[in-house]
């Protein structure tokens, strides 16, 4: 997906592994449609990029990220979470070490659509949207290869949906987003978190799992009571906030 500065900043790798040296071997050969080149090749595409590793619960790439890039996993595990659906379901999927994210927001020119967050420490090489396509048009084998793996996901990959309602992620979460929040100067009555912890930090807080505040963040944000401004969050209807907070139904 649309790889975007952090709210917890990866870290950039700078250095590649002695990848000629026979020690080790190059990081892109991880990536199975790019594992047959020669070292000389893979640092010729390395050079168009850059690594960063993630750590986890970081957020590596989502809408207002101001990037258009493919993210290419080469270690541990990047969860990916779709734009809600026209019934309004927002659903996810996990992209281990092989596999790409963002490649098709850059294929169709689009801005980023989707989320991802590192599940574990992962290791990312990040290629700009016009190289990656420059990449596919000047290499039909790697575009052949990407387009069957697309086609295989279709056809066997069923998303998870995030949990809807923002009730199963319990008061705990909404009374500590209130806590958090302050008065938003841009917003008359709204209310803004400048910098939203970690989900595995705002877990620990509120005694829930990284998934369950996932899905209740998510649904804020598909209720319209709040919207994502990252590094933040932007608390549109505090009202409702309060009611969920203190697990009264919001009224009209």
């Amino acid at each position: 997906m649309p790889v975007q500065p952090s709210l917890n900043a990866p870290t950039l790798l700078h250095a590649l592994p002695q990848a000629g040296s026979g020690a080790a071997p190059h990081p892109l050969a991880a990536i199975p449609c790019l594992g047959s080149r020669d070292a000389a090749w893979l640092d010729a595409l390395a050079a168009q990029g850059r690594f960063a590793r993630y750590g986890a619960g970081d957020i590596a790439g989502g809408p207002g990220a101001g990037e258009t890039a493919v993210g290419f996993v080469l270690a541990g595990v990047m969860r990916i979470s779709l734009p809600a659906d026209r019934h309004g379901d927002v659903t996810f999927f996990d992209t281990a070490a092989g596999g790409l994210f963002g490649h098709l927001d850059a294929l169709a020119g689009l801005a980023p659509t989707l989320s991802a967050v590192a599940q574990t420490g992962t290791d990312v090489f990040i290629l700009p949207a016009d190289r990656f396509t420059a990449l596919l048009q000047s290499e039909p084998a790697i575009a052949l290869a990407l387009l069957q793996d697309l086609a295989t996901d279709l056809v066997t990959r069923t998303p998870r949906p995030l949990a809807a309602d923002t009730g199963q992620a319990g008061t705990a979460l909404y009374a500590d987003l209130l806590r958090m929040a302050e008065p938003d100067t841009a917003s008359e009555g709204g209310l803004i978190i400048s910098r939203l912890p970690r989900h595995r930090e705002l877990a620990a807080m509120c005694g829930l799992d990284e998934q369950t505040v996932a899905a209740g963040l998510a649904a804020l944000v598909k209720s319209g009571c709040a919207e994502r401004q990252y590094p933040g969050l932007r608390i549109l209807d505090p009202a409702y906030l309060r009611a969920l907070a203190t697990g009264t139904p919001a009224t009209d």
